[in-house]
């Protein structure tokens, strides 16, 4: 394994389990005098609202530096803020240090999909790169609860010495950087030779892209219908699926323990990671694979309401295989850090924006109602054709 791919391997399961590892210790954290869904939601939400808002600037970023410094920034400010998180109990610097995570998360994911869509096994490796995203996913509030008793932070404390062991293996490479910029030479953004410029524009130096550039280039992405596609679809898959997540303990409240419960959300992340994997190993078309991950994610919505361990399964299963069709299809158009920064920003606005409008709906219909409609909005996007 080369050392780009090591370190993004390692960041992602360290960056997507210090995020979750905060999650089951929230009200802990917000302290007893201020344990109030208001504060922990703001503990909660602080992390999206951050990578929401710098996906597509860190994306640009990207193109203008290199995409090893900005993912190299995003380790690095995940580690700073996990550090903030273990050592402090101020609510005030929480908050902003789950901001400044999100910082992280926006800087890392747009540049480290792009290195690796560049790869010559980039089907493959976004397959083992998104198992082990899951993986970090499922370990954060796996760890997160079973060792509270010891310590509210103490898979916080784990999570972030695994962040700083990626920010060490960092270093050599940032020497290397460094070393290559002063002596006047210019390395190619990940090390590879098969980049594909945004929207098939030639080449530009990083120096002679200014914000009209992109302001243009931004306005030709949302010009092109493919991207529309794939990005609308990004938004109905992690929405529908998000409404599901973020309502289901309230709806099964009377026929679920919360031990029972949280298996079920685990075997989601089980799922992800192993469909993931399998998918990155495939030789079946970009196509075929996001269409088997819709169908697989509609068919958990619709047995979430008789079956829940299964349906999160399939779920788990369904988003692990559609997100590597999807970064596929992304990367036939460009694999620069802009578009990964524009994808990116489709997950974290239907994790965000859709679960909200959901519950708007709930109060009026419904929870089965609501779970339906959300299987058949995103059973319609198979008519969609990605070319």
């Amino acid at each position: 394994m080369n050392s780009k791919k090591l370190i993004l391997y390692s960041s992602v399961f360290a960056i997507q389990g210090l995020s979750n590892a905060v999650i089951p210790v929230l009200p802990e954290l917000a302290g007893e005098g201020n344990a109030n869904p208001a504060i922990s939601s703001l503990l909660y939400s602080g992390y999206f609202i951050g990578a929401f808002l710098t996906l597509l600037p860190f994306g640009i970023l990207a193109d203008r530096i290199g995409n090893l410094k900005v993912a190299g920034l995003g380790i690095t400010l995940t580690a700073i803020s996990g550090l903030f998180i273990s050592f402090s109990d101020n609510l005030w610097i929480l908050g902003i240090s789950r901001f400044v995570e999100g910082l992280g998360c926006g800087a890392f994911f747009p540049a480290a999909f792009s290195m690796i869509v560049e790869w010559k096994d980039s089907q493959r490796s976004m397959g083992e790169f998104n198992f082990l995203l899951n993986a970090g996913l499922a370990a954060g509030v796996f760890f997160s609860g079973m060792l509270a008793e010891m310590g509210i932070k103490t898979a916080i404390n784990i999570f972030t010495v695994l962040a700083g062991f990626s920010f060490a293996l960092l270093l050599p490479e940032a020497w290397e950087l460094v070393h290559s910029d002063s002596s006047g030479g210019r390395k190619k953004k990940s090390g590879t030779s098969n980049h594909k410029e945004p929207l098939g524009k030639k080449p530009e130096s990083p120096m002679n892209l200014e914000p009209a550039n992109y302001l243009e280039k931004f306005r030709q992405a949302f010009s092109e219908s493919r991207i529309w596609k794939i990005w609308g679809i990004s938004v109905l898959l992690y929405g529908t699926t998000g409404i599901l997540t973020a309502n289901y303990a309230d709806y099964s409240a009377d026929f679920l323990t919360k031990p029972e419960l949280g298996l079920a959300i685990a075997a989601s992340y089980v799922a992800a990671m192993l469909s993931s994997l399998a998918a990155g190993r495939t030789g079946a078309d970009y196509k075929k694979i996001v269409r088997t991950g819709l169908v697989l994610a509609t068919a958990g919505i619709l047995l979430s309401v008789k079956a829940p361990l299964l349906a999160f399964f399939l779920i788990g299963a369904g988003g692990g295989a559609a997100i590597i069709g999807l970064v596929t299809a992304m990367s036939r158009i460009s694999s620069s850090g802009f578009t990964m920064g524009i994808f990116n920003t489709g997950i974290y606005a239907g994790l965000g924006i859709v679960p909200v409008f959901g519950s708007i709906f709930i109060e009026l219909l419904g929870y089965e109602k609501v779970f339906l409609g959300s299987s058949l909005v995103l059973l319609m996007m198979l008519f969609v054709k990605l070319e």
